[in-house]
């Protein structure tokens, strides 16, 4: 409950504060993990729920940080026990869907997302554990390389 509670009043103090309340600029840090989320909410008919799409986006974006050098290996293995331990689900079939000659149906979610943010592509992403980064280019075989180790590791129950 304090948890939940200390996350709400972080999150309005965001709004608040920040000078954008619509989140009109490049940085949108409570977008973390939603370019995904939202794709997968879709693919899913809206079968997986909100926060654990969330919750499997933080943990792409996590691992893609990571695959990009701005994430330590244990700071990523620490995001995804916190995730699964908290009892989301990052195991879906809708990870690996492949669509227009073998490319992941996901990554479609890239150019959604533009489109959501007005044409201009901006993701955040960790850039070590309590600090963000906004990119705007995405190298989609490392996002996928993500993807697929997100599915694997959610099968595994591991990271480490």
């Amino acid at each position: 409950e304090h948890m939940i509670r200390r996350c709400a009043e972080l999150h309005l103090d965001h709004i608040r504060d920040s000078g954008d309340a619509f989140e009109r600029g490049t940085a949108r840090p409570l977008d973390f993990g939603h370019w995904a989320a939202h794709k997968l909410e879709s693919m899913s008919n809206y079968r997986i729920p909100h926060g654990e799409a969330v919750a499997t986006g933080v943990a792409i974006d996590s691992i893609y940080a990571q695959l990009s050098g701005w994430l330590s290996g244990e700071d990523a293995a620490r995001v995804i026990d916190v995730l699964q331990n908290a009892g989301f689900e990052l195991r879906h079939p809708e990870l690996m869907r492949r669509v227009d000659g073998n490319a992941l149906e996901l990554l479609r979610g890239l150019d959604e997302f533009r489109e959501h943010l007005g044409g201009q592509l901006s993701i955040t992403f960790p850039d070590g554990i309590g600090a963000q980064r906004q990119e705007s280019v995405i190298n989609h075989q490392r996002m996928e390389e993500a993807i697929r180790t997100v599915s694997v590791l959610a099968s595994a129950r591991v990271y480490s």
